[in-house]
């Protein structure tokens, strides 16, 4: 004899898998979009210099993507004094001192494809390095995951794509940091 609820369990267990799916989409598109928000909001409190030079909370750094080809960054900032033998420089002024400035060089692999972007930064006065480092700490904290301090260098190397390294280098004369973004693969 044939049961008649036979009939009814295939389509329910098929009901029942696309419920479960439909909610499981939503619980990580949810975690992602509270993720970006958290990324937002550390990237507006991380202050003016790290939003300078940034750019935005979007992309890696700089609005720029690993393996994107060199020649298609768009930076409208100036051309650094001195150019490395690959890939291009460019100074930012934090103010019309000539003391506040970056440079940020964007290096390619042997495709000339972005695989690194480097920012030397240097500052008037060795009082502004520890609250520049904790700027960045807290921005990038957020949208790399935490970070891991070993001796004056701090590594975030749990990101997928990305692995970075801030370093104090500041000397008596000249107070600064060193922040280099690398292509994980």
């Amino acid at each position: 004899m044939k049961n008649p609820l036979n009939k009814l369990i295939v389509p329910l267990f098929a009901l029942l898998f696309f419920a479960v799916s439909c909610n499981q989409e939503k619980k990580s598109e949810n975690e992602a979009s509270s993720q970006q928000e958290a990324v937002v909001s550390a990237w507006n409190e991380s202050g003016e210099w790290v939003q300078k030079l940034s750019l935005s909370p979007n992309q890696v750094i700089r609005n720029a993507a690993w393996g994107q080809d060199i020649n298609s960054l768009k930076d409208t900032l100036e051309l650094a004094e001195s150019q490395p033998e690959r890939g291009k420089s460019y100074t930012l002024y934090f103010d019309d001192t000539d003391l506040n400035f970056s440079d940020i060089t964007y290096v390619p692999d042997e495709q000339n494809k972005l695989k690194e972007i480097d920012f030397d930064i240097f500052v008037d006065a060795a009082e502004d390095i520890q609250p520049l480092i904790d700027q960045w700490k807290g921005y990038l904290d957020s949208k790399f995951g935490a970070s891991e301090v070993k001796g004056k260098q701090i590594l975030w190397e749990k990101d997928k794509n990305t692995r970075i390294l801030l370093e104090n280098v500041s000397t008596p004369k000249d107070p600064g940091i060193k922040i280099s973004f690398k292509a994980a693969n």
